[in-house]
């Protein structure tokens, strides 16, 4: 036991303390990364399936089985699909790291602290969300809006004619529209309801309505009864054949997130400081090969 002027004991030091560091981090970079996502927390997810082991998981794709006409003392014609499978890659390594000069100050002041998790979370979940509009953009269904970055109702309503005609059923599907298109809704009357006072609509406007005052992360409101949502990440140029909005179908997209985000530290002598490192491993693919699933709205 070590001695100290004015008390007896041992002094709890800073490597005694440093265990706790990853923890500290990871629960301050996980919440910021929850809440940045925009596009992951729509589509289909297989975390699950591919959790510490295996790069490629196998989705298996089911065609429509035909049917037939029964005729009296005849048998049944047996159909056979040749069925096709998507590859899921895990094959994304994404990661944010800052070097601190004076972790236990950064840790004692919340809001400093706060302030780099939320850099460290929303970079790791723009990374995540940039590469699904990536594979957005590679829908294969394109449309081109009336005017550049403004969505009409004549665009909307042959959105939705194309999902029906496909047999997409609508209420599993979302608008993704870049902060243009989202301002120029909010403009339109055509698309905002004022809301309900008592049991009565104080607006004829359809859209965006009272039913949707608690909005989710990047969730703006409806649109004919889709959920619409708005990303910086896709585009706002005015250029032509740009997409700059989506209406798409969840199972459009399949991603994978193997590893969680992991928090790791050590402590560099060099620079008397502590080095954090923040990182996250996945996979996504868009699945419309066979199928129609979504539509890429596009500057004409």
């Amino acid at each position: 036991m070590a001695n100290y002027y004015g008390f007896t004991g041992d002094v709890t030091q800073k490597s005694d303390i440093d265990v706790f560091v990853p923890e500290l981090w990871a629960d301050g970079v996980m919440r910021y990364f929850e809440k940045n996502l925009v596009l992951k927390p729509f589509f289909d997810d297989y975390s699950s399936l591919v959790q510490g082991r295996g790069d490629i998981l196998h989705i298996p794709t089911m065609q429509e089985v035909a049917s037939g006409t029964k005729s009296a003392n005849a048998s049944v014609d047996f159909s056979a699909n040749v069925e096709t499978g998507i590859d899921l890659a895990i094959d994304q390594h994404k990661y944010a790291a800052k070097l601190l000069e004076d972790v236990a100050m950064v840790q004692s002041n919340e809001q400093l602290f706060d302030k780099y998790a939320q850099s460290m979370g929303y970079s790791l979940a723009k990374a995540v969300d940039v590469k699904i509009e990536s594979l957005l953009q590679t829908l294969g269904t394109t449309q081109d809006l009336a005017a550049n970055n403004s969505m009409s109702n004549a665009d909307v309503e042959t959105a939705i004619g194309t999902l029906l005609t496909n047999d997409i059923p609508k209420e599993e599907c979302a608008f993704f529209v870049n902060p243009l298109i989202y301002a120029d809704l909010l403009n339109s009357r055509a698309f905002v309801a004022a809301g309900v006072s008592g049991s009565t609509s104080t607006s004829a406007g359809i859209g965006f309505g009272a039913d949707n005052a608690a909005m989710r992360t990047g969730e703006v409101g409806l649109l004919f009864g889709i959920p619409v949502f708005t990303s910086s990440l896709i585009p706002t140029t005015s250029s032509d054949g740009i997409e700059v909005g989506y209406l798409v179908h969840k199972s459009a997209i399949a991603v994978a997130v193997q590893q969680d985000i992991r928090i790791q530290s050590d402590y560099d002598v060099s620079y008397l400081g502590t080095k954090i490192v923040a990182d996250i491993i996945y996979g996504a693919v868009i699945t419309t090969s066979n199928h129609v699933k979504g539509i890429e709205f596009l500057n004409s």
